[in-house]
Parts: structure tokens; C-alpha cells; sequence
């Protein structure tokens, strides 16, 4: 063997190696482009809940808009679909607009922002929303039925029924629902008439409360009322009575909006088999109104 044989047989392990190496890179740099699509601009999404229905089916794949509300850098690493992982600081870019009234939009679940949920916005920051056997007004507005508006139960709940498990503790059941100011950014809650709201509110807002001898301590100090840091949104299915939303626990702060759910792009039917029907297969491409 020559020696420009020798030298091409020990450079073919090497161009193998830079080989193998230029694919993983193409390979990690698609990987990185999609999850910062998926991060900032378009997110796909499976609806597990019925508390949409029949607007948004169990078992619908949803594509969201999360650039219209402004693009959020990712806040978490971690192995996506699980627990896995860490909080990382982020922020928002600026809004082509904000959330309307009667959007459907996507938001983290303010209980356990690891949890995704879709419901429609009711009411918006500043807005009084009131449930009077069962139709829905906004600052004394009639609000409008969606399309796919229903109700399970026969009967409404009964005005009077207070039901223990509503927010804020006291303000009547899911049907007849008292009138509740939605917070916004700049408003001053007061711990002797809005203590149950300004507890919420300041806890979403990422303050530390606790009760001492009657008295409201937030971080350390005392205080008697409380200047709330962002907007927050009152959330309801349109599946009314099959629905956990803003009646039971609570507002939905401005941080955990997410999106605007756009269209659906599959659907399976997880109840029955089998999971692909042709009614199923009917509602690709289905616009969410």
C-alpha cells in the first residue's frame, strides 16, 4: 500500500466523525428552532376536559396563537410533558392587542401554572361580571350566548343556595353569581372589604400573607389595603354546569395568559372506540368562535 493510500484510510474514521457530528448539530438546531416556535409563536395543544364542549370536543388538538397576546420567552426548562424541570425568568414582548371579552383563550391553571387550560373570557380588567339565573352580564351588559352554549342541568341552582366551594366565599352559586369587580393593574383592594380578593389577587402576584392577631401581614409588614400589579381575567366554559372555572377558583392573572386557540387540527374521540370517526375526522380545520 502506497502512502496516499494509508493517508486516505486514516482520514476516513475522521470524516465519518465530522460526519456524524455536522448531523447531530443540524439535528439539535431544528430541535432548538421548534421549541422556540413552540415557546413563543404557535403551540399545539389536546383538550382533555369537556367543559368546552360541544365548542371544543374532548379529545380536539388545538393549534394556539401565542404572539398575539405578546410572545413570551420560554420560563421553564425541563423535559416537556412532564414535572421534570426548573423556573427560569422571562418576559413578554409587546401585544398586538389584548384579550377581549368572549375570546377562548389558553392560560396556565393559577393553581398549578404546570396545568393548561382553555375556557372562554367573560369579563376583563376593571369589568363587573353577574350571573342571574344563569344569563351572564358584563358592567350591566347582557353577554352574548356562544354558539354551542349549554347547560346539563334541568333546573338552575336556586337564588338563595350559597354554594361553600364559590369565589370569593359567599357570592352565591354558579347560576346566580353576585357582581364581582375583575382586578386591574393599579387598583387598591381594601383588607376590610375586599379581604378575600386581595388575598387572591396578592398571593397570584407572588406575595407571602399570613393573619396576625386581626391584622393582614404581606412579606413581613403589616398592611390595611393593596395595589394590585397586573390585570386579571374571569374565565367560564361553555359547557356551563361541567365546568370549573372562575366562579370556583378564582381569576386568571395576566402572566398566565398564553394564547388564543385558533383552529383545530385533529381530533380523536378518547371516550369510545374507535377513536377515529369520520365526525371526528369533520372537524379538522374547525375555527374555535
Amino acid at each position: 500500500m502506497n502512502d496516499s493510500s494509508k493517508s486516505k484510510a486514516g482520514r476516513l474514521p475522521e470524516n465519518r466523525e465530522s460526519h456524524f457530528m455536522r448531523e447531530v448539530k443540524s439535528f439539535a438546531i431544528i430541535i432548538l428552532i421548534a421549541l422556540g416556535l413552540r415557546a413563543t409563536v404557535v403551540e399545539a395543544y389536546i383538550v382533555p376536559t369537556g367543559s368546552m364542549e360541544k365548542t371544543i370536543m374532548v379529545g380536539d388538538f388545538l393549534i394556539g396563537n401565542k404572539f398575539i397576546f405578546g410572545m413570551r420567552t420560554p420560563d421553564r426548562l425541563g423535559i416537556p410533558y412532564t414535572t421534570i424541570g426548573v423556573d427560569i425568568p422571562w418576559f413578554r414582548l409587546p401585544a398586538f392587542r389584548q384579550p377581549h371579552s368572549g375570546d377562548v383563550i389558553i392560560f396556565k391553571y393559577p393553581h398549578n401554572p404546570l396545568d393548561k387550560y382553555v375556557k372562554r373570557l367573560i369579563a376583563g380588567p376593571g369589568q363587573v361580571v353577574q350571573i342571574n339565573q344563569r344569563e351572564i352580564t358584563v358592567d350591566g351588559e347582557p353577554f352574548f350566548h356562544p354558539k354551542h352554549l349549554q347547560f346539563v342541568d334541568r333546573k338552575p341552582k336556586p337564588e338563595g343556595w350559597i354554594n361553600p366551594n364559590i369565589f370569593p366565599r359567599g357570592n352565591g352559586n354558579k347560576d346566580y353569581y353576585n357582581k364581582v369587580r375583575v382586578p386591574a393593574r393599579g387598583d387598591t383592594l381594601s383588607a376590610d372589604e375586599d379581604l378575600a380578593i386581595l388575598w387572591y389577587v396578592a398571593i397570584m402576584d407572588g406575595h407571602s400573607l399570613d393573619l396576625r392577631d386581626d391584622r393582614m401581614i404581606m412579606d413581613g409588614d403589616p398592611i390595611d389595603s393593596y395595589i394590585v400589579e397586573q390585570d386579571y381575567y374571569f374565565m367560564m366554559g361553555d359547557n356551563r354546569d361541567q365546568s370549573s372555572d372562575s366562579r370556583f377558583w378564582g381569576f386568571v392573572p395576566h402572566r398566565y395568559i398564553l394564547g388564543e386557540a385558533l383552529f383545530v387540527y385533529f381530533s380523536l374521540d378518547l371516550k369510545h372506540f374507535p377513536f377515529l370517526t369520520w365526525q371526528r375526522l369533520g372537524r379538522i380545520g374547525n375555527t374555535i368562535e
